[in-house]
Formats: C-alpha cells, sequence, structure tokens
C-alpha cells in the first residue's frame, strides 16, 4: 500500500484534468478509497468517470484502482463495478456532440478536440485491461459472491480485446464450478461479450443461471420456443435474484423484457403470461415491466389490452392501478376498454393510490383517455367539473387539452370557468380550451377583453383567431398594442390585422422581431402580404437554433412559394419533437413542392417503433399516434391524395405561455 502511495505523488495530477477541471484532487480521493471511504468512490464517480464518460486523468487513475483490489479491509466489488463503467466510458464530445451548434459540430477544431477525446478513452480501455491477472484472481479465489460476480462482468466487459483467451477461460470454469447461482449466471452473461453461448447452463440446478443463459442464446435471434419456455417459468422464480447481477435492476421482469429487445413479440407473449401468473407478486411485476414493450414498439398496445383489460379486474390494487395507468395510456387501441376507463372515472381514486400533488390519479388518465377518444361521457363530466365552484379540475390538465369541437356539453362550462379559476396557467389553459371548441364568440369575447391583461399571450392569440367577430375588442387590443413588451406588441397586431385585416402596422413590428420565432410563425400566417421581408428571413435557414430554422423555412415558403430555399432545413428536421410539428405542417402545405420528403416521412408513419422523445410516459403512445398521423397527412398531400383538414390529434408542443 506504500507504494502505491508513493506512486501516487509521482504523477503530476494538476497538469491532468477530469469532469470538472484540474485533477488534483485526485489523489486524495484514491487515498480515501484506500482506506476503505465508500464515499471516495462516489467521489471518482463524479470526476474520473461521470455520466458515462471518461476524462484525461482516468487512465492514470486506474493503476492505482487495480492495485486496490488487493488491499486488506476493502471491498473490491465498487472498484470492479468503476472499472467496468470506464470500460464502457465515451468522450465527453462523442456524447454532447449533438447538442452543439450545427455549424459548430464538424470544424477542424472539434474533429480534432474528438480525435484526443478517443484516444484517452481507448488509453483508460488498456489501463483496465492490463490489470486482467488481478480480476482472474478474484474471480477464481474471492470468497465473497458479490466480488467473484463483478469480477466475471468486468473480464465479459473487457471481452476477447481486453482479456483474451484467458478470461474466456475463467469465465467457463466459473460457469461450470462455482458454487454460486449468481456468479454462474454471471459468468454465462459475461461470456456473451465474447459471442459465446453455454448451452449447458439451461439445465443448470437454479432458476439465475437458466434464465441467463436462454436470454444469452436468445440474444441474436428470436428465442426458439424451447428457450422462450424457460424464460416464462425462470424468470419469476428470479424476481428477487436479478438484482444481484451487474445492470439488474429493481423489477426483474422489466430487465428481462429489455434484454429481450428487439424480440418484441417474445416480450409481449411473456408479459401476457406472467400478467395472469398465480403469483402475485410477479403479476405486480409484469404490470410494471409491461411499460418496455408498450411504450417501444408499435403494435405492442393492441396485443397487450386483452391482458391488461384483465389486470385490471386483478383482486390486487397494485395491479389494477398499473394495468389501468397503462390503458389509460394506450391511445386508440383502448378503445375496446372504454366502459373500464369509465369506471375508473366514476369510482375516483383507488385507495392505494399515493396522495402526492405530483401523481396524478388514475381516474384523471381514465378522463384524460376517453375525452382523447371523443367519449361523450368524458364531455359531459368535464361539463359537470367546469360548472363546479371553484372548478373541479385539479390533475385535469391533460383532459382540458383534449376538448375540441365534438366536446358540445363543454362548451358554455368552459367560457364560464375561465374567470373562476385563479388567474395563470390553468385560465390559460381554460382559454386555449374554449378557443377549440368553438365556444360562443360573443360570451367569449367579452371574456378575453377582461383577460387581457392578465393573460396577454393566450387571450390576445385567441381574439386574433376568432377574426372580425372579435371586433368589440379593437380598443383594448389597441391600448396593448401601445405596451413596450415586444411580445404584447406582436400579439396585439397580429390579432388587430385579423379582425380589420390592415397588416401594415404587424409588417412594422415583425420585421423588428424576426429573431424571434414566434414572428416566424405571424409572418408565415401573413403569407404573400409579408413577401417583401423574404429577403430578411432567408439567411435565417441556416441559423443553428433549430427553433428560428424551422419557423424560418415555414415562413420563406409561406412568403415567396418557393419551396426550394426551405427545403433542406426541413429535411433535417423531420423529428417527434415540438419543432419536427412545424417542419411536418409546412412540408404538408407544400405539396407536390415537396416531394423530396416523402421517403423520411415514411420511415416515420411506418416505422414498428415509438418516435417521440422528451415526453412524460403517459403521452408516448397518444404523441407517437399524432406524429404518425400528420406523417400520413403530411404524405397524402404531397402526393396529391387529399386536401384535407389538419388532423386534431395529440403532438409534441413547447411550454406554453399564459
Amino acid at each position: 500500500m506504500r507504494g502505491m502511495m508513493d506512486g501516487l505523488s509521482a504523477v503530476d495530477w494538476a497538469a491532468l484534468t477530469h469532469a470538472y477541471g484540474s485533477a488534483a484532487d485526485v489523489p486524495g480521493m484514491l487515498r480515501d478509497l484506500a482506506g476503505g471511504d465508500r464515499k471516495a468512490l462516489d467521489d471518482l464517480y463524479g470526476t474520473i468517470w461521470h455520466q458515462g464518460t471518461v476524462y484525461e486523468a482516468t487512465a492514470y487513475a486506474v493503476p492505482f484502482l487495480v492495485e486496490m483490489l488487493a488491499a486488506p479491509g476493502l471491498e473490491p466489488d465498487g472498484v470492479l463495478g468503476l472499472l467496468a463503467d470506464i470500460v464502457d466510458g465515451a468522450s465527453y464530445l462523442d456524447v454532447h456532440r449533438g447538442f452543439l451548434p450545427r455549424s459548430q459540430r464538424d470544424t477542424d477544431e472539434v474533429r480534432e478536440q474528438m480525435t484526443t477525446e478517443l484516444d484517452r478513452v481507448a488509453a483508460a480501455g488498456r489501463a483496465v485491461a492490463a490489470g486482467t491477472p488481478a480480476y482472474l484472481q478474484l474471480l477464481a479465489t474471492h470468497p465473497d459472491d458479490g466480488v467473484r460476480v463483478a469480477a466475471a462482468h468486468l473480464i465479459g466487459v473487457l471481452g476477447p480485446a481486453g482479456a483474451g483467451e484467458a478470461g474466456a477461460a475463467a469465465l467457463r470454469e466459473a460457469v461450470a464450478r462455482d458454487g454460486s447461482g449468481a456468479v454462474r449466471a454471471a459468468g454465462v452473461l459475461a461470456l456473451g461479450g465474447f459471442e459465446e453461448h453455454v448451452p449447458e447452463a439451461l439445465t443448470d440446478p437454479l432458476p439465475l443461471p437458466r434464465l441467463v443463459a436462454a436470454l444469452v442464446a436468445g440474444r441474436a435471434a428470436p428465442p426458439v420456443d424451447a428457450l422462450t419456455q424457460v424464460i416464462e417459468r425462470d424468470a419469476p422464480a428470479c424476481l428477487r435474484l436479478v438484482d444481484r447481477l451487474p445492470g439488474g435492476a429493481g423489477n426483474a421482469l422489466a430487465w428481462v423484457a429489455t434484454a429481450l429487445a428487439p424480440h418484441t413479440g417474445t416480450q409481449v407473449r411473456l408479459l401476457t403470461a406472467w400478467l395472469s401468473h398465480a403469483d402475485g407478486a410477479v403479476r405486480e411485476t409484469a404490470a410494471h415491466a409491461v411499460a418496455v414493450p408498450l411504450h417501444t414498439w408499435r403494435p405492442a398496445a393492441a396485443a397487450l389490452v386483452p391482458a391488461l383489460v384483465a389486470a385490471a379486474q386483478d383482486p390486487l390494487a397494485a395491479v389494477r392501478l398499473r394495468a389501468l395507468r397503462h390503458l389509460a395510456g394506450a391511445g386508440r387501441a383502448a378503445a375496446p376498454a372504454a366502459d373500464l376507463l369509465w369506471a375508473a372515472v366514476t369510482r375516483g381514486r383507488e385507495p392505494a393510490e399515493p396522495r402526492s400533488p405530483d401523481h396524478r390519479p388514475v381516474a384523471a388518465a381514465a378522463l384524460t383517455a376517453l375525452a382523447r377518444l371523443h367519449d361523450p361521457r368524458a364531455d359531459a363530466h368535464l361539463a359537470t367539473l367546469l360548472r363546479a365552484r371553484p372548478p373541479a379540475l385539479a390533475h385535469l390538465a391533460d383532459a382540458v387539452a383534449a376538448l375540441g369541437p365534438w366536446a358540445t356539453r363543454c362548451r358554455a362550462a368552459i367560457v364560464d370557468a375561465i374567470e373562476a379559476v385563479p388567474a395563470g396557467y390553468d385560465r390559460a389553459r381554460l382559454i386555449r380550451a374554449a378557443g377549440r371548441l368553438g365556444a360562443d364568440p360573443r360570451s367569449l369575447v367579452r371574456v378575453l377583453r377582461r383577460q387581457l391583461a392578465a393573460h396577454p399571450h393566450a387571450a390576445g392569440m385567441l381574439l386574433g383567431d376568432l377574426g372580425p367577430p372579435a371586433r368589440a375588442a379593437t380598443r383594448d387590443l389597441t391600448a396593448l398594442r401601445a405596451s413596450e413588451d415586444p411580445t404584447r406588441q406582436r400579439i396585439a397586431a397580429r390579432a388587430l390585422w385579423r379582425i380589420t385585416g390592415e397588416a401594415e402596422d404587424l409588417l412594422t413590428v415583425l420585421r423588428g422581431q424576426l429573431r424571434d420565432h414566434h414572428a416566424l410563425e405571424t409572418l408565415a400566417e401573413l403569407g404573400a402580404t409579408a413577401a417583401p421581408l423574404a429577403a430578411e428571413v432567408k439567411p435565417l435557414l441556416d441559423n443553428d437554433y433549430e427553433w428560428l430554422a424551422v419557423h424560418a423555412a415555414a415562413a420563406y415558403w409561406h412568403l415567396t412559394g418557393d419551396a426550394t430555399p426551405a427545403l433542406p432545413t426541413l429535411l433535417r428536421t423531420i423529428d417527434c419533437v415540438p419543432w419536427g410539428v412545424v417542419t411536418v405542417r409546412t412540408l404538408a402545405a407544400m405539396g407536390p413542392a415537396a416531394t423530396d420528403a416523402i421517403p423520411a416521412l415514411r420511415a416515420e408513419r411506418e416505422s414498428p417503433y415509438r418516435r417521440p422523445r422528451w415526453t412524460d410516459e403517459h403521452d408516448v403512445i397518444a404523441e407517437d399516434e399524432g406524429w404518425t398521423a400528420i406523417c400520413h397527412h403530411a404524405l397524402s398531400r404531397i402526393e396529391g391524395r387529399t386536401t384535407g383538414t389538419w388532423p386534431d390529434v395529440v403532438l409534441p408542443e413547447p411550454a406554453r405561455q399564459p
């Protein structure tokens, strides 16, 4: 140990860097860890390995970590885990390159930095591989099962390039002779890193090695029936064993389902079986694990709904709740379960539900699902809630957002409720919903005039959307136009244009705000009337800020009718995120001029995998279905098959202002 400390002093740590700058503090962390301080391990995870990335100092620290494995009193499993994570680490720039401004991603400076960082990643990996004899020794002789499991995992991560044939041989020996089922399972899993399957492990006397052997064997191709039967039988027996493996999770069946990707049909088959298992703990675990295929594979929703309907009537409240949540988030596939969802609405909160202000009750989730299905019961129920004073709308923002012209019972109720809720986002949501419902313009205008001061964005935009029927608000909007705030000026000028048809003042406002994507959105509405501003918009097509570039492309097309300059921007931004919605809407408006977008739109529409990113779990399927619908609509417009209206669907949206 003293020799190791001497070696630490020989490294110029201050000249090296880690995730937070100078690595001068690394020797202290290593000394503390060698002395048995487990907090030092967390500190090293935050510096020489940070959220999956490794740094210049990492390779220099690794030999000391390897030497520590033999230190008396140290628990080596944590150090082995850190070393394995270092081998799997990436460079910071490699992970974050996509977050750089687009114009900087491929510069000489970035490429040079990437090369330097990747060299450091490779050096760290070589440093870990140099410690292979120590890992082999721990796997063969350490008395603690957890240490042997961690050693097997590290050898598997190193693979043939790092641990060589000696590593594979040691793993085979562990699988054949180790007395611990967890170690044998870890060995089977690690041999998968060497592209080796272990058929004899399928007959191991314990379920965990058998389960892992079946998963490894089924990784390359859809598991045959015999392997699927092993997984179906043994996974329930491993509910509390999987977490002994590196990478094991609290939900064993979710871990199994994830390991089976991309064999989604097998995932669905197994989870369906486990949802009706005799053991309630298995059913509860499966009810959570259903999210794995449900939120990744488009056909999974329809395939799983029958099993979820049965699970929603399970004797265990935890199973019922989770099944109902999945049904509420299953999109159109949940239509056959509408009566079950309605029963959840009328039953209200289940006794077993957590009472957290951030936790949406299952009744609210069910009502949102029914509203998205345009079920008239949701319309009637929400109308009743809106008429209460104050309106009983806790947890119902998504249900209100799903209201549209179909919700005739809510039209008058929602206008009356606007001023009965506190000012802020709740009131703004009701204002926007009133616009979508097609409420009576006269009563709506009276309310909106009173709300302009507190909610200029929501009220002003809706007054503009109403157009000439909002003429009574002209004086109020003229006063708002006199504001010194640019946003209020733009909203008021837009509304006055939509009401009066006079565009000159709006053009004056927009000319000074062209680097604001909201202004570009309004410019697109003006269309050819704003054509003189096209030359100022065109340079924004290459802007690094995607929001600005996409709205510039939309505006340029609507101003000029010329698709050629705008298409490159639009083609690179077809993605299921808020700016992608603007892109697809613009491509649909272009029609046949957007022919170059057909392959990308078809790929988005026809992919078997869900596309949304950056969304809450309960909206994944709804947003994916909405995304598919608008891509289909755009394709129909481009291919000249329809000029229909824009679909009324759930889509990724940016945060809205009140």
